[in-house]
Parts: C-alpha cells; structure tokens; sequence
C-alpha cells in the first residue's frame, strides 16, 4: 500500500518541526560538529560535575580530555582542574605536587598566578588549626608556615592585580601573626633562663622579617624589657620610644611609657632590627617557588 501525496507532505512538515528541537537538548553531537567544538563541549561537562561536586566523575571526565588532547588548551586546563580537586577533597599534599607540576610546564600561562596562590594555599592548609589560636611550642614543625610565607610573600610582590591579590594579603598577614608570636614565645622562654641574646636576637627578628603581623609592638615591648634586664638603658629606652612613636594606639604603649617614666631622661640607641642574629636571607631574587623554601634550622632551648 501506498502512501498519499497529503500525507507524504504531513510527514515532512512533521519531522521539519522535530528536527530544531532535538538539536537544543544536546543529546546528540551534531553531524557537521568539528573535533575542537566536541573538545570543548566535553570539558564543559566536566566543569559541571566539577561545579555540582561528583569528584570521581569530574576527575574521570578531566582526565579522559588530557588523553584524548594531549597537546591541546583544554589539555592543559583539564591537568589544572585535576589539581584543583585533589585540593577539594582535602589531599592537599597531592595538590601541592600536582600546582607544581602544572607550573613547571606551564610558567608563562595566563593562569600561573592562580596556580601560585593554590601553592600558597596549599601550605596553609597544611598548617596545624591551632596554631592560628595557641603559640606553637618548641617542638612545632613551622616548615609549612614558613613556605607559606615564603609563597604568599611572593605571590603578593609579583601578582598585585590578581584577583586573588587581596585574599593572599589577608592569609599573609595570619601566617606572620603565627611565625613572629613563635618568635616571641621563644624570646620569652630564652629571657626567663637569662638568655637575654639570644632573646633580643629573636625579638629583632620579628621586627626585621614579619612585618605587618601585628606583633610588633608586643616584640619591641619584650624587647625594650629584656634591654633592662642587661642594664643596657640607652637601647631600651630606644625600644620603649620606637613604640610609643610608631604604634600610638597599641595596647602596650602604656607600658613602655611607664618605663620610659622609670628610666628617666638620658641618650637613646635606635632599635636596629637588621642586627638580629641568624635572620633569614632576602629572597626577592630568589627562584619560582615549585619547591619546598629553604630556611634557617630552629635551635633547640639552650641548656642552663
């Protein structure tokens, strides 16, 4: 049997109407659809699953594009999302290697600044909670601090119009507050076994290398007070009066202005942060940080 002209001519009306709908639901790659256009598409269902959380698949996805175009763009963004979501799922020893990685090859690429801050980030997410809210002791590892120092600091000086900029000023200053309150806890423990050096040493260090920490009118406080304890009243009185003139609205000015009443009038030694002793190099030439810093061992308390 066969069919009418009338409903040949429904049956192509029909299919004219289906045919535009069912290339908007994407359920199907088009016929004339190139290999770069199928690339982009499949990173972009892995950028879903990565949006929506499904860590297995989204790594699956990502990494199915590094084989599949392995020389290509979206290779090299795909290898940086697998970064990412070691780091979103907290394996973040895995993330650093994986940032590092990515960066070696990739120095120059528009997203090296970002990779940067995930390196920084990564330190700091390897840092112990607490330190943030106790002063770690004499047996704390401050390794990961001082890498993230180290990350942050750069990061900062070489990438001031990231959008990241801001946040990594923010970490930056946390993680000073926890190496220079380190610092003045070993300055304390130094100066109550009479110590007062190697105390003063460590009390110019935060002075000279964790700027904007917060702690510096504590250190000069301490320090001005350990200057006493040597009788040494023309260096403390530097102390005392370098706070007082430089953080007006510390909480410790009080103090210091108290024993500057004690002390009296006399000559004045400048404090000069630059003479600590054992203080950490300038690394403002130093190379990218794609691995771990290099720093200056802690010693153990000196033995009375």
């Amino acid at each position: 049997m066969t069919s009418s002209p009338r409903l040949a001519a429904l049956a192509l009306v029909v299919l004219a109407a289906v045919a535009p709908a069912c290339a908007t639901t994407g359920a199907a790659t088009p016929a004339n659809a190139s290999p770069s256009d199928e690339a982009e598409r499949r990173y972009q269902r892995a950028m879903d699953m990565y949006r929506d959380e499904s860590w297995p698949e989204a790594t699956e996805a990502f990494r199915a594009i590094q084989r599949a175009n392995a020389t290509s763009r979206l290779a090299t963004l795909a290898e940086l999302r697998l970064a990412d979501l070691e780091f979103k799922q907290d394996r973040f020893t895995e993330a650093l290697a994986a940032f590092r990685a990515w960066l070696r090859y990739h120095p120059g690429h528009a997203e090296a600044p970002y990779a940067r801050f995930m390196i920084a980030r990564c330190h700091i997410e390897q840092m112990p909670e607490d330190w943030f809210l106790t002063p770690p002791s004499w047996e704390r590892d401050l390794s990961s601090a001082h890498d993230a120092e180290t990350a942050l600091a750069r990061f900062v000086r070489d990438n001031g119009t990231s959008e990241h900029v801001a946040e990594a000023r923010r970490h930056l200053r946390r993680v000073r507050q926890v190496l220079a309150r380190h610092e003045v806890y070993v300055a304390n423990f130094y100066s109550s076994r009479d110590h007062y050096n190697a105390a003063a040493s460590r009390l110019l260090g935060v002075l000279a290398n964790f700027d904007d920490s917060g702690l510096e009118s504590l250190a000069l406080l301490r320090l001005g007070e350990v200057y006493l304890r040597m009788n040494r009243a023309p260096e403390a009185r530097g102390a005392f009066t370098h706070l007082v003139d430089a953080y007006p609205r510390a909480g410790e000015v009080a103090a210091a202005q108290e024993h500057l009443r004690r002390l009296g009038p006399g000559s004045s030694v400048p404090v000069r942060p630059e003479t600590a002793v054992g203080a950490p190099p300038d690394e403002s030439g130093a190379p990218e940080d794609v691995e771990p810093a290099t720093r200056r061992p802690e010693a153990p308390p000196p033995q009375r």
